[in-house]
């Protein structure tokens, strides 16, 4: 690609120049090139704003409202004049920011004029001809109206590749000249970090963003102005360690922009970035994902540039949220840079992240490796979930490829029952009290499972008794979470109301999706509920209606479904021993929760 500044398109502007000077060229124009490589914008750039009409015909459905719109842009004083709306009725058609009325007599006085009443001192461009939806009988019949009967100068601007064979066949006729527009990178990144909110914060990633841009081979100049924008974004989390490092920054901006470059194009879906994997790291689970990330993968080493897809230095989780949400967190990026294989001090290694690593380490730091999983097994001092679902994995890989003396068997029974050891000694971290992850997770601390086929099943067994065991860690500790909701619904109501809630505020509602308030006895929390001040009873419905709402009975409170019903039980009888006002506004309780 040709990148010099300023002489990529040196052909297009030299000919439009020419074709202005004509006076009479009785032919248009076709200016084409891929999608994103600047048509529109160059365009605009060679011909001065008062020496044109552009409009678009993307969205316009008929060949009045082109001439509808061009008529709009060539007499704007004339077009929003009373009189002239009131030869309309009622009818209306968009012509970019004016609406112009043509109602029923179209094809008459109103329609004649706005045909024939035209400035041929100015050069018509028509943009976005491929996503035309127009007769192109009629599209051609009227760009041929304007050059031949009117001698106007006419641009159409396409995107080639998208142009039918229809419109191929019949260019010919209209179009005296056809010139391509090229991608002019290296102005067009120059330009998009100058005018950037941190041009010169910007300066330590720009060659390595620019150079991975180019080995990507993607031609559209949109996709590099986003790109440009999203390493703003990511850069302001960097910290000053990284920054310094010219390798580990070359590492993650390389990776953030391929990622980013072919998310856009297409090439890499959510799922994809999701189960991002590793040939040193682990296999992946379909060839289809595979070949996307190889593909990629080849393309940069093809360009001379190294792309390190198993860098943990983002995590997948990250790498969605930036990516594919738009969500920078600045604590989560922060947390998986540090987290990475670079920053982790030697202390907080575990010895499975050794393993990972065979490659390129020898056997016998290996094998030390796995003697430090299995003393750390024997005193029960692996207890972080990542830390034991990837030794397991680990273990099981060995065992197939006899490395360790168990079979894939009793490897599985050794984890079963290490998982209820760890469980009967309490050391067994409990299960999220807000948890949405899946049965089975494929990946933690920014790598993923070394998982094969021949021991998947027994990977997802273990991992569901994980599940199992944290969930019971976690109605171990239910006396205390009600202990502290008793306390808070005799002394701070809000606060309780929110805990036990289901809003939007997820960070706040910290048991509204875990089946706790069945530890308390029906008649027992009616009768706290009622020794609060009278003010705040209706909060508490409030709260009990929104922690029930969009059927949670059925899914994960459904172990409340019971201990609610004896509740609503416990106020009708309440309401049936007061008397007055007094039963009714207990009674009044019921609303929403009946």
């Amino acid at each position: 690609m040709n990148d010099e500044i300023g002489t990529v398109n040196k052909h297009v502007e030299t000919y439009i120049n020419y074709y202005q000077s004509l006076k009479k060229p009785g032919y248009a124009v076709l200016v084409n090139g891929d999608w994103g490589t600047g048509k529109t914008h160059l365009i605009h750039r060679i011909i001065k704003n008062e020496d044109k009409c552009y409009i678009s015909l993307f969205g316009l459905t008929s060949i009045q409202e082109v001439h509808t719109s061009l008529f709009v842009k060539m007499y704007p004083r004339r077009a929003q004049a009373r009189k002239l709306f009131n030869l309309f009725g009622n009818s209306s058609v968009k012509a970019s920011e004016t609406t112009l009325a043509i109602g029923p007599l179209i094809g008459n006085i109103a329609n004649a004029l706005i045909k024939e009443e035209v400035d041929n001192s100015k050069v018509i461009i028509l943009d976005d001809l491929e996503r035309c939806t127009i007769n192109l009988n009629d599209l051609f019949g009227a760009i041929n109206k304007y050059v031949e009967h009117h001698k106007c100068k006419v641009i159409v601007i396409a995107h080639d590749k998208k142009l039918n064979k229809k419109l191929i066949d019949r260019r010919e006729k209209v179009f005296g000249q056809v010139i391509k527009i090229y991608p002019d990178t290296k102005n067009a990144f120059d330009n998009f970090v100058e005018s950037s909110n941190a041009p010169r914060a910007f300066e330590p990633i720009k060659k390595i963003v620019y150079d991975s841009f180019i080995a990507s081979e993607c031609k559209s100049l949109r996709i590099l102005y986003y790109t440009i924008n999203d390493c703003l974004r990511l850069l302001k989390f960097v910290p000053l360690k990284l920054l310094n490092d010219k390798d580990l920054l070359s590492e993650l901006f390389t990776l953030f922009t391929a990622l980013n470059i072919n998310h856009r194009l297409g090439t890499l879906t959510e799922d994809i970035l999701e189960s991002r994997n590793s040939n040193y790291f682990y296999l992946l689970k379909e060839s289809e994902e595979k070949g996307s990330l190889e593909e990629i993968k080849k393309t940069y080493e093809k360009n001379g540039i190294t792309l390190s897809m198993d860098s943990d230095l983002l995590s997948n989780q990250v790498l969605i949220e930036t990516i594919v949400n738009g969500y920078y967190n600045k604590e989560n990026i922060e947390c998986s840079l540090n987290d990475s294989r670079h920053f982790t001090s030697q202390e907080r290694k575990s010895p499975w992240l050794t393993i990972i690593n065979f490659d390129s380490i020898d056997t016998s730091t290996v094998n030390q490796a796995l003697q430090e999983i299995y003393d750390g097994f024997k005193k029960l001092d692996i207890t972080n979930r990542g830390d034991i679902l990837h030794s397991i994995n680990l273990l099981f890989m060995l065992s197939k490829y006899n490395h360790i003396n168990k079979n894939l068997e009793e490897v599985y029974d050794y984890f079963i029952n290490y998982i209820k050891r760890l469980q009967r000694a309490n050391k067994l971290p409990p299960a999220e009290l807000y948890n949405k992850r899946s049965s089975f997770n494929d990946s933690a601390h920014g790598y993923g499972f070394w998982i094969e086929s021949s021991y998947r099943d027994y990977s997802v067994k273990i991992s569901a008794e994980l599940d199992k065991q944290e969930r019971i860690a976690l109605k171990k500790k239910y006396p205390l979470y009600l202990s502290e909701l008793t306390k808070n619904l005799k002394e701070n109501t809000s606060l309780f109301c929110n805990q036990i809630s289901r809003t939007r505020k997820i960070e706040s509602n910290d048991f509204g999706y875990t089946s706790i308030l069945s530890g308390f006895k029906a008649y027992e929390f009616v009768d706290m509920w009622l020794s609060i001040e009278i003010k705040y009873w209706h909060k508490v419905r409030i709260a009990l209606v929104d922690r029930y709402s969009s059927g949670a009975l059925k899914d994960d409170l459904k172990d409340e479904d019971v201990w609610i019903e004896n509740v609503k039980i416990n106020i009708r009888h309440r309401a049936s021993k007061a008397t007055g006002i007094d039963r009714l506004r207990i009674s009044r309780l019921l609303i929403k929760l009946q």
